[in-house]
């Protein structure tokens, strides 16, 4: 539940600043009149990124045996590349997506294609909806689609404010903190296909367990499960998954720190 709502408040809370920043900017050329073409877009995005999810989680349970353990190593690989690149991206992006994004409703404006701003919307937002839906699909646990369901009713309500009101929110430091913690589960998750290919046969654990602190920290206790959410803990790791584990934080890790270097 924990990494569901982790997820879908970073990923909600990014479509939900894309709205606002198109309503802000139609509010400050005096074109109020095209809200109702964001909110289709947006709407319309939501509606069929719950669709998209669904179809996963359909396929998913619609599989068998080693088919579809092969299912969720394949969903979980493009997860971790949507992620990765969807964090690091953000990170270098995020100065400029503002400015970027009433260029092109000027654009659209210019050319008199109004229902631009509408597939402008549409776009933006389901590119979240998208790797929400790949990313939760992946995951495994208890309480996932409740857990997605709070982070985004958050990300609607700290959005909320921010527009509505007064209150200020450092973005750079909110996505500086949210993209560690992503990518430690995204860590984690690239940990457990690890796992799944060693038990498949494909790639040898060479070690089966590098330690044990099951002693300590049990992985069905609820702080094993709270620290699997937020950084794919598991108390046995084999040394293949040691080894995934370290080289996706040191690799990405460093590559989403020099980008947030060239945006202060």
């Amino acid at each position: 539940m924990l990494a569901g709502i982790l997820i879908t408040i970073r990923e909600g809370l990014e479509a939900f600043l894309v709205i606002g920043i198109l309503l802000g900017y139609l509010t400050k050329i005096n074109q109020k009149k095209y809200f109702k073409h964001v909110w289709l877009g947006a709407i319309g995005a939501i509606v069929f990124s719950v669709i998209i999810s669904f179809i996963f989680r359909a396929l998913k349970f619609s599989f068998e045996g080693e088919g579809a353990e092969l299912f969720e190593i394949v969903v979980a690989a493009v997860a971790i590349i949507l992620l990765s690149y969807m964090v690091v991206w953000m990170q270098k992006q995020s100065k400029n997506i503002k400015g970027e994004l009433q260029a092109k409703i000027d654009e659209v404006l210019s050319n008199n294609q109004v229902w631009g701003i509408a597939v402008l919307a549409f776009v933006t937002v389901i590119r979240e909806g998208i790797e929400t839906a790949l990313f939760l699909t992946a995951l495994k646990g208890e309480g996932l689609l409740l857990g997605s369901f709070m982070g985004l009713l958050i990300a609607a309500i700290i959005s909320a404010l921010l527009y509505k009101t007064t209150v200020k929110l450092n973005l750079r430091k909110f996505f500086m903190i949210t993209g560690w913690l992503l990518i430690f589960i995204a860590a984690g998750l690239t940990s457990h296909t690890i796992h799944a290919l060693g038990e498949l046969g494909i790639v040898p654990p060479i070690i089966e367990k590098v330690w044990s602190l099951e002693w300590l920290i049990p992985d069905e206790s609820l702080l094993g499960k709270l620290l699997h959410a937020f950084i794919g803990y598991e108390s046995t790791p084999s040394l293949m998954q040691v080894i995934a584990y370290s080289a996706y934080v040191l690799i990405v890790g460093k590559m989403f720190t020099n980008n947030s270097k060239e945006t202060t």
